[in-house]
């Protein structure tokens, strides 16, 4: 199984011009507005239609509404979506676009099951008191269920150039997911 390569937190149509001419798999626009990588959904839109179906586009929510995540839907363009803790729903199959739920990694927690929620794949990222995804701080990867089918997982959590290699060997995700990992500056490629 080939990995692909998810960056998120794209503000600039230069950055995901480069990031697509390099031949990354998928790119991340994160529409959580307490994010340093912030960016609105119709801003995304244009970056998406200017980049003409070159390279996937993925929608990052953070405890959206269903509404929420139908209008970002239609504003955006986005191909695929990343939910945080939805509001109000648990079942992600009623869109009509491939979707991922994703969880953070605690190690003071017991929690050692990860509902799917009907999503095509699971992310699993650092947890942070502080901000929720682009921390830059990688977590434990024994603490990864066996039972998440490696197929279906989205590693994220401070993938950088340095640790890549050993996410890929150890994990052997579907995806590897960075955004800090990637950037001179929060939002810049």
């Amino acid at each position: 199984m080939r990995t692909k390569l998810k960056i998120c937190g794209f503000t600039n149509l230069q950055d995901a011009a480069a990031a697509a001419d390099a031949g990354v798999d998928w790119l991340g626009f994160n529409f959580y507005k307490e994010s340093p990588r912030y960016i609105s959904p119709i801003e995304a839109g244009k970056i998406i239609k200017a980049l003409n179906g070159s390279v996937k586009s993925a929608a990052i929510l953070v405890r959206p509404s269903k509404d929420e995540t139908l209008q970002i839907i239609e504003e955006s363009g986005v191909d695929i979506l990343q939910i945080y803790e939805p509001l109000g729903f648990t079942d992600l199959s009623q869109f009509s676009l491939h979707s991922i739920i994703c969880y953070r990694i605690d190690p003071q927690s017991l929690r050692q099951e990860y509902p799917i929620l009907n999503a095509d794949m699971i992310l699993l990222d650092s947890y942070s008191k502080n901000v929720l995804g682009g921390s830059g701080k990688a977590f434990n990867w024994d603490l990864i269920p066996d039972t998440i089918p490696r197929d279906k997982l989205v590693l994220a959590g401070g993938i950088t150039p340095e640790n890549i290699s050993a996410a890929l060997n150890t994990v052997n995700p579907a995806v590897i997911d960075t955004a800090s990992g990637a950037e001179s500056a929060p939002g810049i490629k």
